[in-house]
């Protein structure tokens, strides 16, 4: 039924306002695609990443809260990677205190070069992991 109605639709155009009606239709720009989101983990450290405006890296890191070492960013260019939200703690195991990963998003925002750091510390302990990508965005 959708059909006849896309061609009486079409059929107005055409005596409405000729071929350049549907011409213009045509010409539409559409939008950019963004390149695939990049997921990384412990195999990313220290490795240098290049992304495209818009795109996301997502990082993905073995933590477990409950030992009282959390993951904490160090200081980025915000103009060129920007963290979306808080990281995310996800466990398989449904034991509370259990092992897990902690998601952390980013957004490529601008061109430009920034170190994104990540550090595992504890109050009064010195950090126990340290992850680290140089990011460049073009």
């Amino acid at each position: 039924m959708r059909t006849p109605l896309r061609m009486i639709v079409l059929g107005l155009a055409l005596v409405a306002g000729g071929a350049n009606v549907v011409g213009m239709a045509a010409a539409m720009p559409t939008a950019s695609p963004v390149d695939e989101p990049v997921i990384v983990g412990t195999d990313g450290n220290g490795q240098s990443r290049s992304l495209s405006v818009g795109q996301e890296l997502a990082v993905a890191l073995p933590d477990n809260p409950s030992s009282g070492y959390v993951w904490k960013l160090s200081s980025i260019d915000q103009g060129v990677l920007h963290q979306e939200g808080a990281p995310q703690f996800r466990s398989t195991n449904p034991i509370p205190g259990a092992a897990g990963t902690s998601v952390w998003t980013f957004t490529a925002a601008g061109h430009g070069h920034t170190t994104l750091r990540l550090v595992s510390v504890r109050a009064g302990s010195a950090p126990a992991q340290t992850f680290t990508e140089d990011i460049t965005v073009g």
